[in-house]
């Protein structure tokens, strides 16, 4: 039976979202232009969402997406959800909204807000254009996509990190800013990210009281050193050579190392964060003894701070 997807409702929520196509585990069915071609799709659909895109990547069969959804409260008025809607729409007027229809913009900002809706709608474009590309009919992701909740803090930052570093894990760069298939080797490609506003919000936010002052430059240059310091960390490197690698990123060089470190939790996740945030939000959809009483998955980030990860959490459409 067709479970409804467990989300946050009434507060905003950061989310890493996933997918992979169908097929052998070892078949990459994405060639460049179809990566390209989803970059672009979601850029585009980002016109039209509310969701604050952070993160991004693309690899040869699968896409991870970092996110924020906003809450209820936080939709901008009736008449800015109607123009926004409706310049999406284009010439299509049978889809547009009035302005001082209230209710009916309350429900298009309702939608614009929904991961479950956002997910649909870009899978359900991306298939129509690989089918066609492709000279292909069926289906084309292998199952329904998954979703970790995670916290805005260290969870955050960590989760991006893990996604833009997903092409150095995978050995098809050296460095995630030499593949143009992420968020990150766009930005640094284009000279412009793809979700700069949404980036630097939420990693600002993500530092806490030493991210308030910084300026957008001073937070990218902060997570071009963190990506330095993961690569040359997870590649066995320390003392003198490590303390040159980072040197080197930090004046904007490649750094011609393996990223070595796999995890599955940020696939295979529920909830990701701190004991006191996976208690309070898996409180929401389970038994509060059941989770009082339940061990989570632990782990550190590169600096040793610990993160949680209550795994059993079933997510669904």
């Amino acid at each position: 039976m067709r479970v409804s997807r467990e989300k946050l409702h009434g507060v905003g929520c950061y989310y890493h979202l996933m997918n992979r196509v169908a097929g052998p585990k070892d078949a990459y069915p994405l060639e460049d232009v179809d990566r390209e071609y989803g970059m672009k799709l979601i850029k585009r659909l980002t016109d039209y969402y509310l969701l604050e895109f952070i993160s991004m990547c693309w690899m040869g069969n699968h896409f991870h997406i970092v996110l924020y959804a906003p809450s209820e409260i936080e939709l901008p008025s009736a008449g800015d959800i109607a123009a926004r809607h409706n310049a999406f729409q284009g010439e299509n007027r049978s889809r547009r909204v009035c302005p001082e229809d209230v209710e009916a913009c309350s429900l298009t900002g309702a939608q614009m807000i929904d991961i479950s809706r956002f997910m649909k709608d870009f899978q359900q474009r991306f298939v129509f254009y690989f089918n066609r590309a492709h000279n292909r009919r069926g289906h084309l992701w292998g199952d329904r996509f998954k979703s970790t909740i995670l916290e805005g803090r260290q969870a955050l930052w960590t989760a991006v990190k893990y996604v833009e570093l997903n092409p150095v894990r995978g050995g098809l760069a050296s460095n995630p800013a030499d593949y143009r298939h992420c968020s990150w080797g766009w930005s640094t490609g284009s000279g412009s990210h793809p979700f700069f506003a949404g980036f630097t919000k939420h990693m600002r936010r993500s530092l806490g009281d030493i991210g308030e002052n910084m300026s957008a430059g001073d937070v990218f240059k902060r997570f071009t050193l963190e990506l330095a310091r993961t690569i040359a960390y997870e590649s066995g490197l320390a003392g003198e050579e490590l303390h040159k690698r980072i040197e080197k990123a930090a004046r904007g060089e490649t750094m011609p190392i393996r990223f070595l470190h796999r995890t599955r939790h940020w696939t295979d996740g529920g909830i990701i964060g701190s004991k006191v945030f996976i208690r309070e939000v898996a409180c929401r959809f389970r038994d509060e003894s059941d989770v009082m009483k339940k061990r989570f998955s632990r782990g550190e980030t590169d600096s040793g701070s610990p993160l949680y990860c209550f795994k059993r959490l079933r997510l669904f459409n």
